[in-house]
């Protein structure tokens, strides 16, 4: 179902990286709904973070560079070589002191791959779904660990409820003849 590299980037890269994205100077933007952009109703319980560094192939953020160059790293180790990154984002959800599973969704309509990076050690599984959106797997977060998915899968993050909070990085891939297509 999907295929999982545990300690993907080497540790001085890794520890760049965490430092720079845990750091509290890292600009977080706030969405209501981590899976869609439904109505805020100050009810929801799904809300999350999240930092977009490359959206439909255009960069949009001055983490960007470092962020594509660790994005390609994932993508060679998972032998990726004929796909195009199209959008790289950066996601956080903070400790909800219970259990709160988030909407299951694809992440693009378009035909794609999925790399999702845990940064940091947490709680929070990421979650598959069948067609009928009943859970038929499931992958818990560690620290400097990818996971490669075929995006068309219903997926959904949770919230951590032992950890501070979960980070990841989701990276959206399509293949070259596919993104020339469309």
């Amino acid at each position: 179902m999907f295929k999982k590299i545990k300690n993907i980037l080497d540790d001085n890269v890794f520890n760049n990286v965490k430092q720079e994205v845990c750091s509290n100077e890292f600009p977080w933007f706030y969405t209501s709904n981590s899976a869609s952009p439904k109505e805020d109703t100050n009810k929801n319980k799904n809300f999350s973070f999240y930092h977009t560094t490359l959206n439909e192939g255009n960069p949009n953020s001055f983490f960007n560079e470092k962020t594509k160059e660790i994005a390609e790293i994932m993508k060679k180790k998972f032998k990726l070589d004929n796909y195009t990154i199209t959008r790289l984002r950066w996601g956080m959800t903070t400790n909800s002191n219970k259990k709160i599973i988030n909407e299951p969704h694809i992440d693009m309509k378009a035909k794609h791959m999925v790399i999702l990076y845990y940064l940091n050690e947490s709680d929070g599984n990421t979650y598959f779904y069948d067609n009928d959106t009943q859970i038929i797997n499931s992958n818990e977060p560690e620290e400097n660990s990818a996971i490669l998915f075929d995006g068309s899968l219903k997926h959904s993050s949770s919230k951590p409820y032992m950890y501070d909070r979960r980070i990841v990085l989701n990276i959206n891939l399509q293949n070259h003849n596919t993104f020339k297509k469309e």
